[in-house]
């Protein structure tokens, strides 16, 4: 081999491997600094009262979590209603809590084992999440999984490691763990007088509360007609305590003919409640109105959770629509 051939070779042999050796520099090396116990989203703490925006994505349905100019979330995805504080940050210090316990495969193919093959996933148990903050920048964005004891299973995105982590975390894809489900919560001894008012007027009723506070009297009954215990009207009192709902839409408009039920409430405070109940696509629904002077009262009370109440109609149980099903004869003894 002559002299110029050797140089040549030597040459290009220096020139390959510092090649090799400048693309082993540049390559992300993320992975090998990482220790067990590190938190993974450890700069996120200090924009914790910056993020604005949190996306949940199964592949089946997508929930957008907003956060408003008073600090509030609601749900934008779900005609902006609203969203329990409470349950947004618990979520939010969850993520920031989360550390890495043990790396798990790089296979793409073993994915599905772990959930964490969105957007692929059928069944919607992998699900991307992302997290803007005020000034819609990106500043989260991951796959979760399956859950463990104490931990959960994570892939970030542009990332093949998958991790199990210490520390759980929910990120619910259903809805009405985030809504703030609970409408009203009216105290028995707070009611005054209830208006039962079916389609068939003679099923109609109304109640009075006796002098001591202590039961509702059925009123207008004839010699001939007598009650069968006072616990059954007495219970009717506690239609809107706890009232909580399936499901919320804006308010529907209802046509005569699918009405059901209207009750009214009136409260020793002076506070009105109306309501109308009626049936659509099988299932039984609920109309609130509440006047402006009321609806004051309820809130220094602290009796209601809900913005514009009027705004809304709202999928009964089946529980509470039994109790609004509640007919004259059921109060009274049979002949």
């Amino acid at each position: 081999m002559s002299n110029r051939n050797f140089t040549y070779l030597i040459l290009t042999t220096v020139t390959l491997f510092a090649l090799a050796f400048i693309s082993y520099l540049i390559q992300p090396r993320y992975e090998t600094f990482i220790k067990k116990g590190e938190l993974i989203f450890k700069e996120t703490q200090k924009q914790l009262n910056n993020i604005k925006e949190i996306n949940i994505d199964n592949s089946k349905k997508k929930i957008t979590i907003l956060k408003n100019e008073d600090n509030n979330w609601y749900m934008s995805s779900k005609s902006s209603y609203k969203a329990k504080n409470e349950t947004v940050r618990k979520n939010l210090i969850q993520i920031t809590e989360l550390r890495f316990f043990e790396k798990k495969t790089e296979q793409e193919s073993l994915y599905s084992r772990l959930d964490l093959d969105y957007p692929k996933n059928d069944d919607g148990d992998s699900k991307l999440i992302t997290i803007f903050d005020d000034s819609s920048e990106k500043i989260i964005e991951f796959v979760l999984g399956k859950k463990k004891k104490n931990g959960v299973y994570i892939k970030k995105i542009n990332d093949k490691t998958t991790w199990l982590t210490s520390g759980g975390l929910e990120m619910s894809s259903v809805e009405q763990d985030w809504l703030e489900t609970k409408i009203l919560d009216i105290n028995y001894e707070n009611v005054k007088k209830i208006t039962i008012n079916h389609s068939n007027k003679n099923e109609s009723f109304s109640l009075t509360k006796d002098d001591k506070n202590e039961n509702l009297l059925i009123d207008g009954l004839t010699k001939e007609q007598l009650p069968k215990s006072d616990l059954i009207a007495n219970f009717l009192g506690y239609f809107f305590t706890n009232l909580i709902f399936e499901d919320v839409f804006e308010r529907k408009n209802i046509i005569d003919k699918e009405v059901i039920t209207k009750i009214n409430f009136e409260l020793f405070n002076g506070s009105n409640i109306y309501s109308t109940i009626f049936k659509k696509d099988k299932n039984k629904w609920i109309n609130i109105s509440i006047d402006d002077q009321s609806a004051l009262k309820l809130e220094k009370n602290k009796d209601i959770f809900v913005d514009n109440i009027k705004n809304w109609t709202y999928k009964l149980s089946s529980t509470k629509y039994n109790v609004a099903d509640t007919k004259l004869k059921d109060l009274l003894v049979e002949d």
